[in-house]
């Protein structure tokens, strides 16, 4: 899920994803992911050792597994995302005005925008990724990305790539296409503050918890990077 709340990828902004130590990203979106494979990986996890069972053994993902799959650093400091929002300004929300002041766009936060969604674009610290993006495909649709086009265009193009990818392949939900504000702090940060994570280790621990859930009987679906743990089999 997911892939289809990205932003295409665009040469001009792979200057910016290079100084956030992200670039290796791009190669990922779109990849098909082989369900039973999936499935019978899941049915081999065992949450207590976080290892699958095989018939010749154990084996695990590990760190340097991630690292050499998605070129993904792992030095730096942990990814830890927090939804306190920033103070009211300007009459918006705190949320509201913080993602207006850095994509240039005001995300409605009550009624819905059309008769096929369901909630509004915005509620309490939560975004629509797919009215985000539907947004900025529209308006690139009209405005095209250029080497020409300016700089802080260019920026705000990479950083709602950014957001689709971070969100819908690399820490993606079951459920949902809602993210989290909080981790636009680390989105609308610096381009080197971004490159300062442990990006790694943190898609690990997010492969850990899901396969974790997808062991348990009940669950019938899993989240997050699988095409990781499809790669890594």
């Amino acid at each position: 899920r997911g892939t289809t709340n990205v932003l295409p990828f665009h040469p001009a902004i792979l200057p910016f994803l290079k100084r956030a130590r992200l670039d290796s990203i791009r190669h990922f979106n779109g990849i098909q992911i082989d369900r039973q494979l999936i499935t019978a990986l899941a049915e081999r996890w065992r949450k207590e050792t976080h290892c699958f069972n095989f018939r010749e053994g154990e084996a695990t993902i590990t760190l340097k597994d991630v690292a050499i799959l998605t070129h993904l650093p792992i030095d730096g400091k942990p990814v830890c995302v927090s939804d306190h929002p920033p103070e009211d300004c300007d009459g918006m929300p705190g949320w509201q005005h913080f993602i207006h002041s850095h994509l240039g766009v005001k995300v409605p936060v009550k009624g819905c925008v059309d008769s096929t969604d369901r909630m509004p674009p915005m509620r309490k610290h939560q975004v629509s990724i797919t009215w985000l993006t539907k947004y900025f495909r529209d308006h690139y649709k009209s405005h095209p990305l250029t080497e020409e086009s300016p700089e802080d265009e260019k920026e705000r193009y990479a950083r709602v790539y950014l957001i689709g990818m971070i969100r819908g392949m690399f820490f993606s939900k079951k459920s949902s296409n809602l993210l989290s504000c909080g981790w636009l702090r680390i989105i609308f940060s610096s381009w080197e503050e971004m490159g300062e994570y442990s990006w790694a280790s943190a898609c690990l621990a997010m492969i850990y918890h899901n396969l974790c859930n997808a062991s348990l009987k009940a669950v019938r679906e899993v989240s997050g990077a699988m095409f990781i743990v499809q790669f890594w089999a």
